[in-house]
Order: C-alpha cells, then sequence, then structure tokens
C-alpha cells in the first residue's frame, strides 16, 4: 500500500509508526491513515500512483504559498521537537515526538511539490516562557489551528486542482491534531 500525498510506502513493518500521533490507531488487518503524513485512508492506494504535479507550470502566487507552506511545516516540526524534550509527562513527550515527524513529513511534501532543492534555514523560536505540559499543549492547539486556516484558506488559491486535493488533504491532518492536543 502506498501513501498518494506523500509517497510512502506502508506494509508491516511500519504500519503502526508515529502510532501517538493519532486518535485511532492503525493495525495491520485495518490501515486508516498514513503513519507518515497522517492523511485518512481514501489517500492510500494499492497501486504506485501518487498524486503528482506539476511545479513548472505553477504561478508564482501558488509557488510561495508551497514556500509559506514549508516553512509554516518546519516550524511546526521544529516546535514539537523542542516540546518533546520540555514536556514532563512521558505520553505528552511521545505524542510531541511523533507530531514533529508528521509536520517536517508535511514540510517535504511541500518542498517536493514546489520543486525546492533544500530546505529553508529559519531563526531558532524560543519556548522558554512554556514551562509547563499545559502550556505546551495550548500552544500545540494554537499551531495546529493555525495550520489549518492555513491550508483552508489557501487550498482555494492555488492554480492546480491536485495540490488543492492536497491542501484539503493536510488540513484534516492538523485538525485531528487539534483533538489530539485538546485530549
Amino acid at each position: 500500500m502506498k501513501c498518494r500525498i506523500c509517497g510512502m510506502e506502508i506494509n508491516e513493518r511500519n504500519f503502526n509508526f508515529n502510532e501517538e500521533a493519532f486518535i485511532n490507531k492503525n493495525s495491520i488487518d485495518n490501515i486508516i491513515h498514513c503513519p507518515f503524513c497522517g492523511v485518512g485512508k481514501e489517500y492510500l492506494s494499492e497501486s504506485n500512483e501518487i498524486i503528482a504535479v506539476q511545479s513548472d507550470l505553477f504561478d508564482e502566487n501558488t509557488l510561495k504559498i508551497l514556500d509559506h507552506a514549508v516553512k509554516l511545516e518546519l516550524f511546526n516540526g521544529d516546535f514539537y521537537n523542542t516540546a518533546a524534550m520540555k514536556a514532563k509527562n512521558d505520553k505528552v513527550k511521545k505524542v510531541f515526538e511523533a507530531l514533529s515527524k508528521i509536520e517536517i513529513c508535511h514540510s517535504k511534501i511541500h518542498q517536493r511539490l514546489g520543486g525546492f532543492i533544500k530546505a529553508p534555514n529559519l531563526s531558532k523560536v524560543s519556548y522558554d516562557s512554556y514551562d509547563s505540559d499545559s502550556a505546551l499543549l495550548q500552544l500545540a492547539k494554537q499551531k495546529e489551528e493555525h495550520a489549518v486556516g492555513y491550508y483552508e484558506k489557501y487550498k482555494n488559491q492555488v492554480n492546480d486542482s491536485n495540490l488543492f486535493e492536497i491542501f484539503a488533504a493536510l488540513a484534516g491532518v492538523e485538525k485531528e491534531h487539534i483533538i489530539l492536543v485538546e485530549e
């Protein structure tokens, strides 16, 4: 089975990768989402097809939207990585570690879609004032809400129907992350 969004192969060795990032877990007999990027089973395929785009046909605005999406997801991945180190509760730490991997995967998806050669170097953000798990979880919720808002707003401004579909799929993943960090 292959994810049509991130292109990763899903099999018996990796179906439960990042399982802490999901409310409903995959089982070997019931793969309900991609363990790498988090999209639902409607985006998984038994064929090797992925949703393809032609980045050379993107207009300047679409490339700018994708560039910002790369940065958004890199910042969120970095936040979750830092939050995992700061978290006191083991379960919260594991959730943050898994979410970090998923957000980094999202940034790589955008990089590939935009035809960008390398990830940008972003300035480091300090999260020192977030000194409790509840403060980190609250900030996580805000970051996920921002990501949902970004995808919902800009999916209608990209000049490619496949990119629209990818943004809609990723918005769905971020919505599930909101529910997860609220629990």
